[in-house]
């Protein structure tokens, strides 16, 4: 039977600098490493359903549950089947990702959430809402599917009417739907108070995130003890509990006004993180250390469990490599 100690499922191109870092992470440690695309996954599956094949260790960044026919989800629990461990686990991953179901778990656990007004597959075209949800909601506010990812499908300034939510709905009729209060951030030095922030098997790793252009900036200790955001390590520390996921990120703002500003959950699991880096040039995308820092941690840990060695997880929290200017605090 052929083995592989760690497998990758990806579909953005075999020359990433992710690819490139996460098999040299595998040969530095003497594992058997498989890229899994959309050219081969179907033979892979194939080849684990025989029990021609073994994988060890599967990092997903390809599957969607909610397609039946999706061969990237069925080769996960193809992993999970033959015992092999799968990151994120798909029974944990199907459910997280959905946000119908995510957030009434946060809210559950009395974590800040927008307002939000679920909206059933199952309504009518002619769903409409009362005007205690208007008033709540206010204006605008963002539609969004609830299995939804890469803000596809998202309306940003919706108004309300009837028309307007049957038409967001029909991006994805077998879908639920989530009305939600718009939160407008505070803005921190020259930087919207948005984050990014990541959960790696308990580290946290928090980036200032611009919701318009789409570039991240890695947190320094300066800013976190200036600007008091050690909720972000909380807030997905929570997530991660309430989700059973090993990594994933979640979008969290800080809102409000002065001594009544508060951190606010906005996109609650992102199981399949962006770790593309784009050119630096126009800043956009994720951190090229950050990204080469997941890659080793994952290798590592996948590593790690082969030999049956604990990995548990200590919360810690990773931030921007010190400058040469003071980072004291």
């Amino acid at each position: 039977m052929k083995q592989y100690d760690f497998a990758l499922a990806w579909n953005s191109g075999s020359k990433e600098k992710f690819v490139t870092w996460t098999r040299k992470e595998c040969t530095v440690r003497g594992m058997k490493f498989h890229l899994i695309t959309e050219k081969n996954v179907e033979g892979t599956i194939e080849d684990l359903e025989k029990n021609k094949l073994k994988i060890k260790f599967l990092l997903d960044n390809e599957s969607d549950y909610e397609d039946k026919r999706n061969l990237f989800a069925r080769l996960c629990y193809a992993v999970k089947d033959n015992g092999g461990t799968v990151v994120c686990d798909p029974d944990d991953a199907r459910q997280a990702a959905n946000k119908a179901i995510t957030h009434y778990d946060l809210v559950k656990a009395k974590l800040p959430v927008p307002y939000t007004v679920v909206v059933r597959n199952w309504e009518p075209d002619d769903f409409k809402l009362t005007k205690d949800e208007l008033k709540s909601l206010g204006a605008p506010f963002i539609i969004k599917p609830a299995s939804g990812f890469g803000q596809q499908g998202v309306l940003k300034n919706a108004n309300g009417s009837i028309t307007e939510i049957a038409q967001a709905r029909h991006f994805s009729r077998g879908d639920d739907f989530l009305l939600q209060e718009k939160v407008n951030p505070l803005i921190l030095g020259d930087r919207q108070a948005w984050f990014r922030t990541y959960f790696l098997f308990g580290e946290i790793i928090p980036c200032w995130w611009d919701t318009e252009s789409g570039r991240y900036a890695h947190v320094t200790l300066r800013q976190m003890y200036n600007y008091k955001l050690l909720p972000l390590a909380r807030i997905i520390s929570e997530i991660a509990r309430i989700t059973n996921m090993d990594f994933f990120s979640s979008e969290i703002a800080i809102t409000g006004k002065e001594k009544k500003k508060h951190f606010m959950a906005i996109d609650y699991v992102n199981d399949q993180p962006e770790l593309c880096v784009r050119s630096q040039k126009g800043g956009e995308g994720p951190v090229s250390e950050i990204v080469q820092h997941i890659s080793e941690k994952i290798v590592e840990t996948a590593w790690r469990i082969s030999r049956g060695v604990y990995t548990g997880m200590h919360r810690s929290i990773w931030l921007a490599k010190a400058t040469h200017e003071d980072e004291s605090i």
